[in-house]
């Protein structure tokens, strides 16, 4: 119980062992005053329940969003592992430090670079999306690149 629910109680005690409600007007106003108190203590306990709720809620949100934040910077990093830290990339593609050959693809929505594997080219059933705004670039069910008018063309090469 919470200290105000404790006062409004010992006012209510105190009333009744007074007989505030039968000294007249002023003990009925006295009376409806610490009804008053009691309700409104009463939602304060609500208030300060759901307040320790919310806490809660968004402490979880920001542990989550801290994973994220992890995740994104573990990205960014792999990221510049491929676009400055010794791999050059150039037009076409490049290579990384594992070997593995990479295409760059421009959006043609948002006009950002974007490194693919190559071996995902040959692959079926695989669609790239422009990982800066979801735009699909490549859609290997048709083997074609997929431009701004949204008209498939013919594959830049094949495998």
């Amino acid at each position: 119980m919470s200290e105000v629910r404790r006062q409004v109680a010992r006012l209510a005690s105190l009333s009744a062992r007074y007989d505030l409600a039968d000294a007249g007007r002023e003990g009925k106003v006295l009376n409806e005053v610490i009804k008053l108190l009691r309700e409104m203590a009463l939602e304060l306990d609500e208030v300060v329940q759901n307040q320790r709720e919310i806490e809660e809620y968004v402490e979880d949100i920001d542990n989550d969003l801290l994973f994220l934040e992890d995740a994104v910077s573990d990205e960014d990093a792999d990221d510049e592992r491929f676009d400055g830290d010794g791999a050059d990339l150039g037009d076409e593609g490049g290579s990384d430090l594992d070997g593995e050959t990479y295409v760059e693809l421009t959006c043609p929505r948002c006009d950002e670079a974007s490194y693919f594997a190559e071996h995902l080219f040959s692959e079926d059933a695989v669609e790239l999306s422009c990982p800066h705004c979801g735009y699909v670039v490549f859609d290997s069910a048709a083997d074609e690149l997929v431009t701004d008018d949204e008209e498939p063309e013919e594959a830049i090469f094949s495998q």
